[in-house]
């Protein structure tokens, strides 16, 4: 278990309905600010994504994604473009698009947040907010995106795989001595 499991297990189970709440608000405020017709200032949108007096540090959190999803979001709409052979971003629903956005932003520039978090938290928005057919696509996308992009934080861990080659190599050493 790495620093980041310990961390991401040690939170409390109220903590961790916040920052999913946080996510879910996130998501929801992507996904209105796709439509041009509404404000920012629109009193409903304000009401729809308004985070502001829940848990502090999911607040924090919500803020912190939000600007990090607007910043990246060039580089993130690029890679679902290159992972996602035969599907446009025009051609993904508007949810979909965006709790992608959201999965690969926590796995790619979030290193405190684990990759299984990181995925975990995207296919529930998903089974939440999307068709049932669409779990597995994103799913299979954030998993090749860790894959290609993030190996040291992707769908394992890879210092168990190095530290057991080195076991063997050694072993191999002192059998051959």
């Amino acid at each position: 278990m790495t620093s980041r499991d310990r961390s991401a297990s040690s939170l409390t189970p109220g903590r961790r309905r916040a920052l999913h709440a946080a996510r879910s608000k996130v998501l929801q405020r992507l996904f209105a600010d796709e439509y041009d017709s509404f404000s920012q200032t629109d009193p409903v949108l304000r009401a729809l994504i308004h985070w502001e007096g829940e848990d502090p540090m999911a607040n924090a959190f919500a803020d912190r994604l939000y600007g990090e999803i607007l910043l990246r979001k060039p580089e993130i709409d690029a890679l679902i473009s290159e992972i996602a052979k035969g599907w446009s971003l025009a051609r993904l629903t508007r949810i979909d698009r965006n709790i992608l956005r959201l999965g690969l932003c926590e796995i790619l520039y979030d290193p405190d947040v684990p990759f299984r978090v990181s995925v975990h938290e995207a296919l529930d928005l998903a089974h939440e907010f999307s068709e049932p057919e669409a779990v597995g696509f994103i799913n299979g996308i954030l998993h090749e995106a860790a894959v290609r992009h993030a190996p040291g934080k992707g769908p394992y861990d890879p210092a168990p795989l190095a530290s057991a080659a080195t076991r063997r190599s050694v072993e191999n050493a002192e059998g051959g001595a």
